[in-house]
């Protein structure tokens, strides 16, 4: 006859230990991997602008070139500070979530995407009514921000996390894809981002 263990104060301390590293994990992984989403739509949104303000492809923007190469340098910059805040992040420095079983890095990682994309929702909704009247280019880049939020909450959730969770569970002999689990949901991000944006 086996019996329950006792909670113990001990016991207790440990197990929030555990998930306050499981969350700490799972929260600074999606946040690096929502900032680098967002840096690469602000840097691919950056070239097409710079591109049609040098008149190299056509535009429907009815700006004059000087705002729009204005626009472009401000989207760059902001998606580089994305990146580079990304790459200094836990995901920068390789820190993966082991000595976890996977339904809790999946569990762990669904809501940490929700918290980031609710997140980027509240400060697109903090910025909307303060930068209105800039440049449509920035208005659009302001507009990245919610398409991460909302392809967060939805298609990150649904897809991209289930998807790294079956990645880690890859068997041995395809052990090297299980280093593909981040990337995997930075593909599904990128790709539900575009999709909101269009």
């Amino acid at each position: 006859m086996t019996t329950e263990p006792r909670l113990t104060p001990r016991t207790v301390w440990a197990y929030t230990k555990r998930y306050a590293i499981l969350a700490y994990g799972a929260i600074g992984t999606m946040f690096d991997v929502g900032l680098m989403v967002l840096g690469a739509m602000l840097n691919g949104l950056a070239i097409s602008i710079l591109l049609a303000g040098l008149g190299i492809v056509d535009s429907e923007l009815d700006l004059s070139t000087g705002a729009m190469l204005v626009s472009a340098i401000v989207l760059s910059v902001v998606g580089l500070f994305c990146l580079g805040l990304a790459s200094e992040g836990p995901l920068g420095r390789g820190r993966r979530l082991v000595g976890f079983k996977d339904w809790e890095v999946g569990v762990g990682r669904a809501i940490a995407v929700l918290i980031v994309g609710l997140g980027a929702l509240g400060i697109y909704e903090l910025l909307r009514g303060a930068l209105e009247g800039l440049p449509s280019p920035l208005l659009k880049g302001l507009e990245s921000i919610r398409a991460v939020g909302q392809s967060g909450i939805t298609v990150v959730t649904l897809v991209g996390v289930p998807l790294s969770i079956l990645v880690r569970r890859a068997p041995a002999r395809y052990a090297w894809a299980r280093l593909a689990d981040v990337p995997v949901m930075f593909v599904v991000w990128a790709i539900a981002t575009f999709a909101y944006l269009t």
